[in-house]
């Protein structure tokens, strides 16, 4: 499962963030705010109830039958509904409010000589009632408030809260955004960096700038760890073509000694046959060995010039195939071309591509029992030269160890499979790269193992 990327994780934490504190920020504001104004409005709402309270009194004193008029004075007034019981008797239009808005528990608690104020909430409406006790005219006062423009102000509030916190959220995912790139740069030329290292640019080195402590000692400590490494390849480099240089005086005295062996060898013994069989055998694998370890350390030290030039595909590959077999004595193999091939061409290095041609065509010989056919093809725009073996095919867990120096897999352990020295295949992906193209191993149609060389196609004729 493919992980999401750093920076979007850190975009995501700092948009929750910033969305997670304005909430709850906007949240708290909200309630505090709230539980003023309603508290502010229902002290505004009491105090008016007894001064309504008192006009009634005042009312029923002098003029009772003024009630009504004054009641509906007060209601257009406050915007209320005001309801009056006298002698158990309701003096109110609105008489059947008394049981929907005032409760029995207000009711029994006004009766009983107590002022009563309860907030309640309907229909998420905010309702306020007052009951007053008038004992000097046997009279109980109920008022009841509905706070709609109290509900109006929260409503806007609420809006502008929930707006804040939205603009906030952005804020901080613009904050994250920014905090992020900055944090996620030098980790980005960290990963370029080490890519054309990867690629072999050994000369790549971070550019150190003023910036915090953490990412300038991080980029000292990543060129410091380059020069380190390029010090130990060229040293190891240094070692692996000094002694290759020293092998070759020996090994020409050997090879010089079994020529004259070998042109006297109707003169030895059977057994000093045979052993000079085995001495010719392993000298020739000594020979081999010495030239791929002469030709890798001039190509890790870059000595190996590279000229680029373009080419007709198929002619080149042809006159490798022609050149690789002549030169180790086999039979050379069948060149298949793709219906429609036409002539593409590639920009190549021509002594490299006859070096990896010979390589994986001797290479098909010691392992494979020889390379049956050479198909060639288009792919992607690439110039495709597949060549098929007729041995028993390449394990999966070993297609990409094989391109490693020394790895022979199943032949290093069974001398009478193969005698080779390792290297031919790591130097076939060096040069290859070296010329801008890939090579896989893949599973040929006869059943033996395909290397599949891709290189770019710059132009074809028809």
């Amino acid at each position: 499962m493919r992980r999401r990327s750093l920076r979007l994780r850190l975009l995501v934490t700092f948009g929750l963030g910033a969305f997670l504190l304005s909430s709850i920020f906007a949240s708290l504001t909200y309630l505090g705010v709230r539980h003023v104004l309603v508290h502010n409005q229902q002290q505004a709402d009491l105090q008016q109830s007894y001064e309504n309270a008192a006009l009634i009194r005042s009312t029923l004193y002098t003029s009772p039958p003024e009630l009504p008029k004054l009641l509906n004075s007060i209601q257009s007034a406050t915007q209320s509904n005001v309801l009056v019981q006298t002698h158990h008797q309701w003096l109110s239009k609105s008489s059947n409010a008394a049981t929907a808005d005032v409760s029995s528990a207000i009711i029994a608690s006004v009766d009983a000589g107590h002022a009563t104020d309860q907030a309640i909430e309907l229909d998420r409406q905010i309702i306020f009632v007052v009951g007053i006790p008038v004992p000097a005219v046997e009279t109980q006062v109920y008022e009841v408030f509905q706070l709609k423009n109290l509900e109006h102000t929260l409503s806007v509030l609420l809006l502008y809260m929930g707006a804040g916190a939205i603009i906030t959220t952005l804020i901080g995912m613009g904050g994250g955004l920014w905090v992020t790139r900055r944090a996620i740069r030098p980790l980005l030329e960290v990963s370029e960096a080490a890519a054309l290292i990867a690629q072999g640019e050994l000369s790549t080195r971070l550019v150190v700038t003023r910036a915090d402590e953490e990412v300038q000692q991080l980029t000292e400590s990543f060129n410091l760890m380059v020069t380190r490494l390029v010090e130990r390849l060229e040293r190891d480099a240094r070692f692996a073509s000094d002694v290759s240089h020293e092998l070759r005086s020996p090994l020409t005295t050997l090879a010089t000694t079994a020529s004259v062996l070998q042109q006297h060898r109707d003169e030895l013994s059977p057994a000093g046959q045979e052993s000079l069989n085995l001495l010719l055998a392993d000298l020739s694998i000594f020979q081999a060995l010495v030239e791929d370890l002469l030709e890798m350390a001039r190509s890790d030290a870059g000595a190996v010039p590279l000229t680029i030039e373009t080419v007709r595909g198929v002619e080149l590959v042809r006159q490798s195939v022609r050149s690789a077999s002549r030169r180790h004595g086999l039979d050379e193999p069948p060149v298949l071309l793709e219906s429609g091939l036409g002539e593409p061409l590639v920009e190549v290095d021509r002594r490299r591509f006859e070096r990896v041609m010979t390589n994986l065509i001797d290479n098909a010989h010691r392992y494979a029992n020889g390379a049956v056919a050479v198909r060639l093809s288009v792919v992607g725009g690439h110039f495709a030269v597949n060549i098929d073996d007729d041995g028993s095919g390449i394990v999966p867990e070993e297609r990409e160890q094989v391109f490693e120096r020394f790895f022979r897999g199943r032949a290093a352990h069974d001398r009478g499979i193969a005698r080779g020295t390792g290297l031919g295949l790591a130097l076939v992906r060096d040069h290859v790269n070296a010329i801008g193209g890939t090579i896989s191993i893949l599973e040929s149609p006869e059943g033996g193992a395909r290397f599949e060389i891709l290189l770019p196609i710059v132009s074809e004729h028809p």
